[in-house]
């Protein structure tokens, strides 16, 4: 039986956004390394009390780092998404539109284990 994580404070750096905090639990993170590239990449996928969904994504390639950080909500026809700076409202098959092709660009030059953890990591946020 899966324990179920406790409700803590969160506190997401952003460097391309303002901070983001919220109160939530960890639902999932992933940590890959590129051995060609050198970068390694951390992810996080947290469930907020209020029913948004938390992401974060760091990016360290030897000392250069990029963390960014986004809030989520789905409200049905609309997803609306926040860096901590700029609230955006999307409409949802759009967004989902949108995402599928920043996939498929990024498809051209990932290799396909790259593409199996992606369409995993899909899998959790979608449930």
């Amino acid at each position: 039986m899966k324990k179920s994580a406790t409700l803590k404070r969160v506190t997401l750096e952003n460097d391309f956004g303002g901070q983001i905090s919220f109160i939530g639990k960890l639902e999932n993170e992933s940590l890959n390394y590129n051995e060609d590239s050198g970068e390694l990449v951390s992810e996080k996928i947290y469930s907020t009390e209020k029913g948004r969904t938390g992401y974060s994504i760091t990016t360290r390639n030897g000392e250069e780092r990029d963390r960014r950080a986004y809030l989520m909500e789905d409200q049905g026809k609309t997803c609306i998404v926040s860096n901590g700076s700029i609230l955006l409202g999307l409409d949802t098959d759009v967004m989902l539109t949108f995402c599928a092709q920043a996939l498929a660009e990024m498809a051209k030059s990932r290799s396909e284990d790259e593409l199996e953890f992606v369409k995993k990591q899909l899998q959790v946020v979608n449930g």
